[in-house]
């Protein structure tokens, strides 16, 4: 049979593809094709053919400075066993925190939580249950403020009544006025209550006289610095002096007539007021002059910050001479006071489209007014001042937060106070009432969901096991379900009171299929036959393999010579082809974009990658000096296989 010389259709420089189309079968019964390349196969058992699939673990060196899940091998695994990281994490994605004392986020932060104290390092449990104990559905605005005569106590203001409770008796108090209480404070051992006459000044339990005439319904009082301040309509006082019940002259007036007063607080050096007009707000620096043997007010206000426009602030609270909690109708944000007295404040740390109108203080917390905040219904947010939550290049710290007490009410929270002396907070929600912080007895249930668990990349996983840690004995109940990205949320398995602890690798039902992340919800819920105990939660994790379809590597041996032979027998070829096919083939391999790979054979076609090659010659150049062939070993790494069932 005579020879077939046939020359190769492609370019031979450049960056143009010569595999970037695909080869059919013409006159010559190749059996492969790489590219627009035709080849023979040169298998043999010296040179085998292979097809098997592609590692998905690379080799790499752990330098993290200390051991984790990062260094384990074979499973994707993520896991916490702490909590003070507080809600607000979207993605249980490690993040790059700037300074090496910050902790990583996704080892202390979460996604949510309802009913639930994750404030104790290692333990997540139920939060103490609250109890209405002054009702009221005026809708009134309801003050409280903690006190304690050697029995913790709250003032409750509402209305034209003034109360105090002890939490297990309530004590109507004749405060002096007849009209509706619009503001409240305490010198620690005399209440002030102001209406739209005066400001009523009182002891305790016991009855109260006028002390200022103010003629306002714009009326705030605040007991800072050891003295008296009020706000009455645009015009700021230091209660002191003077001929009492007139008013002293005022310390500042703004110069709009509409500025209205919200609150005070004290700093180190200065007494700090809110206020508002409009959508302008604004907080003003009263600076004290400590030169004589007792600080004074110096007259006049300066402006230390400005909200945004629109932003109006509804309280200010200071805490430890540093931290400033800032109330307004967007929500609440952290400040900080310099060593000049100015305030400082971040972003947002909580938003509510209710506003916060009540901030409280307690240990290391603000105790921050949740509008309807809590599955809808009122109650409290803790900010923990001693735990700083930072995003990556992020120029001022964030505060670990969750929500926390709960009236189970709805309604606008207008006050927060410490129950006299304890650990214990009250709250007040304006048309319910007055809601106290028990002594021992737990919510009836809660529950806890991560962030989205996607080990930081898009690509789909396979959740296989999950296992949580609880403390033996285990008291309430506990059910862990999974939520996938549909929204679906199946229950994996219930700890019945009682039960077995221990949830070590519970095989997961779902997500049935390779997903891009899954969520874990946790819900708690105390004793059924002890209410101050409950169930507790020490850590969880996840363990997921990649869920991507596994490429596949194909390793193979083919001729590359001047003169070949097609499956048939027919002989084809000519001098110096062997070099320009090997010379396309670098081009198709050196720029790494995809082509495909047939089997001409069988009439099969896939998407590969070249991964590497190997030209091996194993006969001398011909007389001519040009190549005459030798094997080139080809592996492909298919990247757009799919599985059909």
């Amino acid at each position: 049979m005579a020879d077939i010389v046939s020359r190769i259709p492609a370019p031979l420089s450049g960056r143009t593809s010569p595999g970037g189309g695909s080869y059919a079968l013409t006159d010559i019964d190749y059996d492969v094709s790489i590219g627009a390349l035709p080849f023979m196969l040169a298998t043999s058992d010296e040179r085998p053919m292979t097809i098997g699939l592609a590692p998905i673990r690379k080799d790499q060196f752990d330098n993290n400075r200390e051991p984790g899940e990062q260094s384990l091998l074979g499973w994707w695994v993520r896991s916490q066993s702490t909590f003070i990281g507080g809600e607000g994490m979207l993605y249980q994605d490690p993040d790059q925190v700037g300074a090496a004392n910050l902790q990583n986020r996704h080892a202390i932060q979460y996604g949510h939580s309802v009913g639930l104290n994750p404030w104790t390092n290692g333990r997540l449990t139920l939060l103490r249950s609250t109890t209405q104990r002054i009702a009221d559905a005026s809708g009134n605005n309801h003050l409280v403020l903690g006190w304690n005569d050697s029995t913790d106590r709250y003032w409750s203001a509402v209305g034209s009544a003034l109360k105090s409770d002890t939490g297990s008796a309530v004590t109507a108090i004749t405060w002096g006025g007849a009209n509706t209480i619009r503001s409240l404070t305490s010198d620690g051992t005399n209440y002030y209550a102001a209406d739209n006459v005066g400001i009523y000044k009182g002891a305790g339990n016991g009855a109260g006289a006028l002390a200022w005439n103010t003629g306002s319904t714009n009326t705030v009082v605040r007991w800072v610095k050891g003295r008296l301040m009020a706000g009455i309509g645009p015009s700021v006082y230091e209660l002191v002096g003077g001929a009492p019940p007139t008013l002293p002259a005022p310390k500042m007036t703004h110069l709009n007539a509409s500025w209205a007063w919200t609150d005070f607080a004290e700093g180190q050096s200065a007494i700090y007021a809110s206020g508002y007009a409009g959508s302008q707000s604004a907080i003003y620096k009263f600076v004290l002059d400590s030169s004589g043997t007792v600080p004074t007010l110096a007259s006049g206000g300066i402006i230390t910050t400005q909200l945004p426009l629109g932003e109006v602030v509804n309280c200010v609270t200071t805490y430890l001479g540093t931290f400033v909690g800032i109330g307004t109708s967007r929500g609440f944000r952290v400040g900080e006071i310099d060593s000049n007295g100015d305030i400082s404040y971040g972003p947002l740390l909580i938003t509510n489209a209710s506003g916060v109108k009540a901030v409280g203080t307690y240990d290391r917390f603000f105790f921050v007014g949740g509008t309807n905040a809590i599955d809808g219904q009122s109650g409290l947010w803790r900010v923990d001042l001693g735990q700083i939550i930072q995003d990556a290049g992020a120029t001022t710290p964030g505060f670990a937060y969750a929500t926390d007490l709960q009236a189970h009410a709805t309604g606008a929270v207008s006050a927060v106070t410490n129950f006299g002396n304890s650990d214990r907070m009250v709250l007040a929600v304006v048309g319910q009432g007055a809601y106290l912080e028990s002594a021992s007895t737990l919510e009836a249930t809660g529950y806890f969901q991560t962030g989205r668990v996607r080990y930081s990349t898009l690509e789909p996983k396979l959740f296989k096991f999950l296992s949580v840690k609880t403390p033996t004995p285990f008291s309430g109940s506990l059910t862990a379900s999974i939520t996938e990205p549909g929204g679906s949320t199946t229950s994996i398995l219930t700890i019945a009171e009682g039960g077995n602890a221990t949830l070590s690798d519970v095989a997961l039902a779902a997500p049935a299929a390779a997903v891009e992340w899954a969520q874990l919800r946790l819900d708690f819920a105390r004793s059924g036959g002890d209410a101050t105990k409950g169930s507790e939660v020490n850590g969880w994790q996840f363990k997921a393999m990649p869920g991507s379809v596994r490429q596949r590597l194909i390793a193979l041996p083919l001729a590359c010579f001047d003169f070949e032979s097609g499956r048939s027998g027919q002989r084809f070829g000519y001098e110096g082809r062997a070099a320009e096919v090997l010379a396309a083939f670098t081009q198709i391999a050196q720029k790494g974009d995809t082509v495909t790979y047939k089997d001409l054979a069988a009439d099969t076609a896939v998407l590969v990658v070249v991964d590497d090659y190997k030209f091996e010659q194993k006969a001398a150049p011909s007389q001519t000096g040009a190549v005459s062939g030798g094997y080139l070993w080809a592996q492909l790494r298919t990247i757009a296989d799919v599985i059909t069932s």
